[in-house]
């Protein structure tokens, strides 16, 4: 019988809690997922800054299993991060990540004065009944309402740079312009969901919209 001189993982397995991938860079993910509070996919890296662009080059590829092994490793190493991010959470089924990512701000930032209403009817749309919005804050002291709109396909500049948001334009648009004068919403683009100063900033314009006046 001829010796097999070929590595054997069965005899020389991993240490336990061990991973094939760097720990600086599972701790890195760990980290960005903390900063926006939803577990990031590849595209929402490329919003997260040069450190997170550089997990994206190593790592992410759609149906590419090195992404599905990484996230695997980054939940051995922080158990409170999940495999796969669910967009159903809450008994509400998310657009996006940059939806779930903005409910779960609003869930830490919204004062228990104020209503939130997820995916609401918009009855001020008399030309689209059937017409619903992201999110609508409502005050249970004055009754003002305002209303959140996240829109995850676009960054600020509202530029195309993909098949897909020259397709998803138009629609977006079509989206924003069925709100009133009085009832205009405000906006968190993806970059600004990246970016916890400009995305708590919007919301907290969303919460002063209701207060009562001094």
């Amino acid at each position: 019988m001829t010796t097999d001189f070929r590595f054997d993982p069965s005899r020389f397995p991993m240490p336990a809690g061990s991973s094939l991938f760097p720990a600086r860079d599972l701790d890195l993910y760990a980290t960005l997922a903390s900063r926006v509070g939803v577990c990031p996919h590849g595209f929402m890296l490329g919003d997260l800054g040069p450190d997170a662009w550089s997990l994206r080059k190593k790592y992410w590829a759609p149906r590419d299993s090195t992404w599905e092994s990484f996230r695997n490793s980054v939940h051995l190493r922080h158990p409170n991060l999940p495999t796969w991010e669910s967009l159903n959470q809450g008994g509400h089924t998310f657009a996006s990540l940059y939806e779930l990512a903005v409910y779960r701000r609003l869930l830490a930032l919204v004062p228990a004065g104020v209503e939130l209403k997820v995916h609401p009817r918009l009855e001020c749309c008399a030309h689209d009944p059937e017409a619903w919005g992201d999110f609508r804050l409502t005050s249970l002291v004055t009754g003002k309402v305002s209303f959140i709109e996240v829109v995850g396909g676009f960054d600020q500049s509202f530029s195309t740079h993909t098949r897909v948001q020259r397709e998803r334009q138009d629609e977006t648009l079509r989206r924003l312009h069925r709100y009133p004068a009085d009832h205009r919403p405000i906006l968190i683009f993806k970059d600004m969901v990246c970016s916890p100063e400009l995305r708590d900033a919007a919301i907290r314009q969303a919460l002063a919209l209701i207060e009562p006046e001094l």
